[in-house]
């Protein structure tokens, strides 16, 4: 009779699969025995992170050691740090180790996820810029922080060399100078960039979003944006949100929206954040909304455009909508419209809806007031749905 009994190795795989954010416990697994080894090794290099010279030297030289680690790696991160400052006291780039990435990427055949941070492209060698196309092809996810080109032409370019994208993270991203509009004319990139389904956009003020969206919106075939999270400051330019959102149609499933420097009247009279084709849309989310500005501000160029578009959301797959308020006191609730606002909340295809309210408050002991203040205005809808509100 044998005195043990074997675990059938994918238990073991699976056992392995929840110790995926245990280092520790991963390099004792690895260790533990051969069997164990290919699941440990492939979590702990699922995730590559590179930040200086030291850090790409160690990586090749463990690839050239042992060539089927790379197969392992998923999610590749580049993340420069800053030496330092110039004489005119911008932050100096320390970049320039990237470029010996350009050896790595023909090994890394399985990347899916790419983030680059703190990277000037226009400063990286012609050769490293070409043998970034040997993982473009299979990058699902692309985060994009602080990288910096020479011109915006460079920038779509980049972009359209991931024709498998699906979820785009665009932060404080910079360019030089304006090239010509390239989506006048068409190009070879922007054809490669009509075989991308997106699902998920995020896109930050520091950035122009301008670009990305028009970029976008050069997409051949239907949209398949699903989420879309953007930080809006450019005023001239609403209504390219409002033709993404008509782009995105019926796959759009949440949004969240900002737009910290208000919305122009004539953007709000003309309908550009129109919500009326996003019938599919789950979760909305307002955010943001610092009461605190000037109350002719707010009333008449930051509110106008939540309530519009919360009445014209045609979606009866509505399940969560929430706002996030800045606040000095409580007065500062009074800028809102509450009667247009519980009166949109209170229809009937919205019976059973869940509503928050984030509220941060810059004098403590207010919590109480504020509660009662949101409860008493939204009276008719607490009939029909939940109503949360979370003082900050």
């Amino acid at each position: 009779m044998p005195s043990s009994i074997p675990i059938p190795p994918e238990l073991c795989d699976q056992t392995i699969d929840h110790l995926w954010d245990d280092l520790e416990a991963l390099r004792a697994c690895s260790l533990a025995c051969k069997d164990w080894l290919p699941s440990s090794r492939f979590h702990l290099f699922r995730n590559v992170r590179l930040r200086h010279a030291d850090d790409m030297t160690r990586f090749r030289a463990l690839l050239t050691s042992n060539p089927t680690i790379a197969h392992c790696v998923r999610k590749l991160s580049l993340s420069a740090d800053y030496d330092g400052a110039t004489p005119d006291g911008t932050a100096r780039e320390d970049d320039a180790w990237v470029n010996g990435a350009a050896e790595l990427f023909p090994l890394l055949d399985q990347v899916t996820t790419l983030a680059l941070a703190r990277v000037r492209w226009h400063a990286l060698n012609e050769e490293t810029r070409r043998a970034f196309a040997g993982v473009s092809k299979s990058v699902r996810q692309l985060f994009l922080f602080e990288v910096s080109f020479d011109a915006s032409r460079d920038v779509i370019a980049f972009l359209s060399a991931f024709p498998a994208l699906h979820e785009l993270y665009f932060q404080a991203v910079s360019w030089k100078t304006d090239s010509p509009s390239p989506f006048e004319n068409g190009s070879d990139a922007l054809l490669d960039a009509g075989r991308m389904q997106l699902s998920y956009l995020f896109l930050d003020p520091k950035s122009s979003p301008t670009l990305v969206t028009e970029w976008l919106l050069q997409h051949p075939y239907d949209h398949q944006l699903q989420t879309i999270q953007l930080c809006w400051r450019e005023l001239e330019n609403t209504q390219s949100v409002g033709d993404l959102l008509q782009a995105s149609g019926s796959s759009l499933e949440s949004l969240h929206v900002e737009f910290p420097a208000g919305v122009s009247e004539d953007a709000v009279l003309q309908n550009h954040l129109s919500l009326a084709h996003n019938t599919g849309l789950r979760a909305l989310h307002f955010g943001g909304l610092d009461v605190r500005a000037s109350q002719e501000f707010v009333s008449h160029r930051l509110f106008p455009w939540v309530t519009t578009m919360l009445s014209q959301v045609r979606s009866r797959e509505l399940q969560e909508v929430s706002f996030a308020l800045e606040i000095a006191s409580v007065q500062d609730l009074l800028a809102l419209e509450w009667v247009r606002i519980d009166s949109d909340l209170s229809r009937e295809e919205f019976h059973g809806l869940t509503v928050m309210f984030y509220v941060s408050c810059d004098n403590d002991g207010m919590e109480k007031e504020v509660r009662r203040e949101i409860f008493d205005r939204l009276d008719g809808f607490q009939k029909r749905g939940t109503l949360c509100i979370s003082c900050l």
